[in-house]
């Protein structure tokens, strides 16, 4: 193991030593952190009474529902292929003279230290979360226990399917189709009753807090658990923990005992997640090249210059989508459709929430560019012509998705709701605005930070400018709602600011197009 550590030593050094030639994202990592560990040091010093007074059975509901959709991800993810390795692991590992037992506990716990890690940086947020919602005092440590346990197990239980699909590939789609329809079982009885009763989030929080499902193997468990921030340590707590542990030793066992075989399939695994993090670099979806299906489409390029940019992604989302419209696009219309119908509040405020809502997924879920995988492309600083030009063809495709997407969701929420046009165009304005605003603020970043701190300093950026939006532009709609009650001159009066600030990003942006040393 002393290569190994010396190894990440050396890593580190060399990333040390790369933020002392990049002062700009050392600069900025030193603002993170400190903002954070302000924060939590005011909020630690802060001994007010809780700012939201949680009902428990939300809470229970919240909890199980995230453990759901962590099991549901991690799991269907696995279907794809799951490793703990990179592929510098597994060039340097697995032909060395080490035992094979030896190199899986080098991967868990390398799997283990990434979990903690991002504990690490949750903890910090631990005295917010306290004030806000009134865990007890050591909660922190229970949710931190409880959170780890949870990953690794998914992780484990993700590497077990992974092994058996692999040795029998035309399970495959019959364990997928198992999954997806246990988790329509397990949210049945909450479509039946909100059928009933019309109420959809008192029949979610009904069913989902309900008590019998604590029995339910790990899922059930995991509820408990989380809700040791709120209830603290007790007996059936402790008896989860132990349940959990004996389930997580029991899959390493199985795992262990696999030996060589379990080797081959995380080769194969760790080349398909070399791959995805290849895709993701590129500005391309992680799962974008795994086992995905693309529609055969028949046409030639008719444009030139950068607009031959500009056409080649539009085939491209032709050929990956029906047209412009992506999964994230349908799960949002969903969800507003269902709201539109079930939740009974007024419209136009529910037609706000879904603006907020959708803002701020859309802030979480587009991570990826496309313009990203255009900069790896040399041939783009050859193209005769403006760099402006080269960034707007490389960046119109995801405005006018997010454009239609606009469209779908708050045309047809809209229309359920009776909502004005006016207002319905004027919300379809801002959320078109604020996505352009997050996508040429990734121009920025990338301009600034370079294109590995990029990636890192993107999320943290993102929040800030979400902090920005909030001080000057949706303070200054609130108040234009408060004095004339027109949401469709609040909505344009969001839109035009967020216009102003997007011009502002494309102008800074604009230089990654002109040479590959900007870039």
């Amino acid at each position: 193991m002393n290569a190994l550590v010396y190894i990440l030593y050396r890593s580190f050094i060399n990333t040390v030593k790369g933020l002392v030639r990049k002062p700009a994202a050392l600069i900025a990592y030193i603002i993170v952190i400190c903002l954070i560990v302000g924060s939590s040091i005011v909020a630690g010093l802060n001994t007010e009474g809780p700012g939201i007074q949680i009902n428990s059975d939300i809470a229970r509901s919240i909890f199980i529902g995230y453990t759901v959709f962590l099991f549901v991800i991690g799991l269907t993810a696995s279907l794809s292929g799951t490793s703990f390795f990179r592929m510098a692991d597994v060039n340097m590992l697995f032909t060395a003279p080490i035992k094979a037992g030896s190199i899986l506990i080098y991967g868990f716990v390398k799997q283990f230290a990434t979990n903690f890690m991002l504990m690490l940086y949750l903890t910090l947020h631990y005295p917010n979360w306290k004030r806000m919602f009134g865990f007890i005092h050591g909660a922190g440590w229970i949710l931190m226990v409880s959170y780890l346990l949870l990953l690794s197990l998914t992780s484990l239980l993700g590497m077990m399917l992974y092994s058996y699909v692999s040795r029998k590939p035309h399970m495959r789609s019959v364990v997928k189709r198992l999954i997806l329809g246990s988790v329509v079982v397990f949210v049945l009885p909450i479509i039946v009753n909100t059928c009933k009763t019309g109420d959809l989030p008192n029949s979610a929080v009904t069913w989902l807090s309900n008590d019998y499902l604590k029995f339910i193997p790990l899922i059930g468990w995991f509820r408990e658990m989380l809700m040791g921030a709120f209830t603290g340590v007790t007996a059936e707590l402790l008896v989860y923990m132990l349940l959990t542990l004996a389930a997580i030793f029991a899959s390493f066992i199985y795992l262990y005992r696999l030996d060589t075989g379990f080797y081959e399939y995380v080769v194969s695994g760790t080349e398909i997640r070399e791959t995805m993090i290849k895709s993701m670099r590129e500005g391309k979806s992680g799962a974008s090249n795994v086992h995905r299906r693309y529609r055969k489409v028949k046409a030639k390029f008719t444009m030139e210059g950068s607009l031959a940019i500009f056409q080649r992604q539009m085939l491209e989302r032709r050929k990956s989508g029906f047209w412009l419209i992506s999964f994230r696009s349908i799960v949002l219309l969903t969800a507003a459709v269902i709201a539109a119908v079930s939740i009974p509040v007024d419209e136009l405020y529910l037609f706000s929430g879904m603006l907020a809502l959708s803002v701020y997924i859309m802030l979480i879920f587009t991570m990826a560019a496309v313009w990203e995988g255009e900069l790896s492309l040399h041939y783009i600083y050859l193209i005769p012509a403006r760099p402006v030009n080269k960034m707007l063809s490389s960046t119109l495709p995801e405005v006018i998705k997010i454009l239609i997407e606009g469209v779908l969701i708050f045309g047809i929420a809209g229309i359920i709701l009776k909502i004005t046009l006016s207002v319905i165009l004027a919300a379809v304005l801002a959320y078109v605005t604020i996505g352009a605003l997050f996508v040429y603020s990734d121009l920025v970043v990338r301009r600034i930070f370079g294109k590995i701190h990029g990636n890192v300093l993107r999320i943290f950026f993102r929040i800030f400018l979400l902090m920005v939006i909030i001080a000057i532009v949706v303070v200054p709609a609130v108040m234009i709602l408060v004095s004339t009650g027109n949401y469709a001159l609040a909505f344009s009066a969001a839109a035009g600011i967020n216009a102003i600030i997007v011009m502002l990003f494309m102008f800074i942006g604009t230089g990654l197009f002109k040479s590959p040393e900007v870039a």
